[in-house]
């Protein structure tokens, strides 16, 4: 059974859009679905580094998620925005807009936050989906990737996840499965929730962490905020996903991705697994928010081959 939307609304909550041309060809792209297009007016807008003022962004978020028709909302970019923006927005009321009109709300980065916040104020997961955006994956002249377009398409249109990746060896790592809710997303924005009201909780969770242009030494002090929090240990698993092109410093003298990963686990007896085809990163996969998941992987000789699978009803 193949979900139907009423209508696309293209939508800039967080950082104003700073190629036009990329978000002209994202959305040429997007139409090959054949859904009507709403842009916002404030898609194009410029206030300082945001998409608009914060009441131009907050206004279009209430308009796109409560249409009282079924629409697919399309993020442009992420960058940064949202968190100015939380304690305005009447999450309760936009998450339940989402479970009745069935809405699905696309978007990662800076869209974390959000997302995050209205799980935690009852959204369904079904309408929360961690992935592409305009501008940087329907954009590029070259057109969409196809694994990402799959990706898209399979959880959109049919509610099914099955990412499948390979990572390098770990003899940290036995064959093992998990099951619980996938959840999470970039690294900074889950830090910037602890202590809030927006701050989830998730024990037993599939948590996926990713984040772009932030030294070695920022994303441990980060994990370890996380560990330190508590939000680590109850978790059934870590997933890391990319982290950009990090060029190790003088400084580093060999520490990197692989340390952190180390030091955790002689905090944690979670297994970590790395590679993950997400991010701000092509191609790149996506996911539900707060939907259960299934983690599975297995070690060969010198890899390890993971999955990760969900399904999620949907309504035609």
């Amino acid at each position: 059974m193949k979900k139907q939307f009423d209508h696309m609304v293209i939508c800039s909550p967080s950082g104003a859009v700073i190629e036009e041309g990329r978000l002209n060809r994202g959305i040429e792209a997007l139409g090959k679905y054949g859904l009507p297009m709403i842009e916002q007016g404030n898609t194009r807008s410029r206030f300082e580094r945001f998409a608009g003022t914060d009441l131009e962004r907050t206004q279009a978020l209430n308009m796109a998620l409560g249409l009282s028709q079924t629409g697919l909302v399309m993020c442009t970019r992420g960058g940064y925005g949202l968190s100015r923006i939380l304690h305005d927005i009447d999450l309760h009321g936009m998450a339940s807009s989402c479970a009745r009109y069935e809405h699905v709300l696309c978007g990662h980065s800076d869209l974390t936050g959000l997302q995050l916040a209205l799980l935690k104020s009852g959204a369904p997961p079904a309408s929360l989906l961690h992935g592409p955006m305009v501008c940087f994956d329907f954009g590029p002249e070259e057109g969409p990737d196809p694994e990402t377009l799959s990706h898209f398409e399979s959880a959109v249109f049919e509610g099914c996840v099955d990412v499948q990746w390979t990572m390098d060896s770990n003899p940290l790592l036995t064959e093992g499965t998990v099951c619980g809710p996938v959840w999470g997303g970039n690294l900074s924005l889950l830090c910037s929730l602890m202590g809030t009201p927006w701050q989830p909780e998730i024990p037993g969770g599939i948590l996926i962490i990713e984040d772009i242009n932030e030294p070695f030494y920022k994303v441990e002090r980060m994990l370890l905020q996380l560990l330190h929090g508590g939000v680590l240990a109850e978790q059934s698993a870590i997933v890391l996903g990319d982290f950009g092109d990090l060029k190790p410093s003088s400084h580093d003298n060999g520490f990197g991705l692989e340390s952190i990963v180390q030091n955790l686990s002689k905090e944690i007896e979670i297994p970590i697994l790395q590679q993950f085809t997400f991010g701000h990163c092509t191609p790149k996969a996506c996911w539900f928010q707060g939907a259960v998941g299934e983690l599975s992987w297995s070690v060969e000789s010198n890899a390890v081959k993971a999955r990760l699978q969900q399904s999620i009803a949907v309504a035609a």
